[in-house]
């Protein structure tokens, strides 16, 4: 058992020594000292705790609800236009797949089915686990 922990260590610094891992990690440095970025990840958690109350009512106004849903549009939309929020959304989508490429490998190794069954070709996922 002393192994899969010491190769799950190994893994773990692999990770963080990876680009990806760093890229998103500069991605999140950078959001946080954004103030615009701040400013607008605010707002739309704003108008974001806002819906989920209307929801939460027991007397739901569809109307109030299709209000503050457009709002969250808006507020999702001006979100997308801030280079260093877009940064980061796509840092984490990079590193998450990859992180989820990893878990379909070790999945693979373990049950000999590829999540979502694999094709044996490895050209469609980039994987590596044949």
């Amino acid at each position: 058992m002393a192994e899969i922990f010491e190769k799950a260590r190994e893994l773990g610094e692999a990770i963080i020594e990876s680009k990806e891992y760093k890229e998103l990690k500069e991605a999140e440095l950078r959001q946080e000292q954004d103030e615009e970025a701040l400013t607008l990840l605010k707002e739309y958690s704003d108008v974001r705790s806002r819906l989920a109350q209307e929801i939460q009512k027991g007397d739901v106004d569809d109307s109030r609800i299709a209000e503050i849903r457009e709002e969250l549009e808006e507020a999702y939309e001006k979100m997308t236009t801030n280079d260093s929020i877009t940064a980061y959304i796509n840092a984490q989508r990079t590193f998450q797949a990859i992180i989820e490429q990893m878990n379909n490998i070790l999945s693979f190794h373990i049950t000999g089915k590829m999540p979502g069954g694999c094709s044996g070709n490895c050209s469609s996922c980039g994987g590596d686990c044949h």
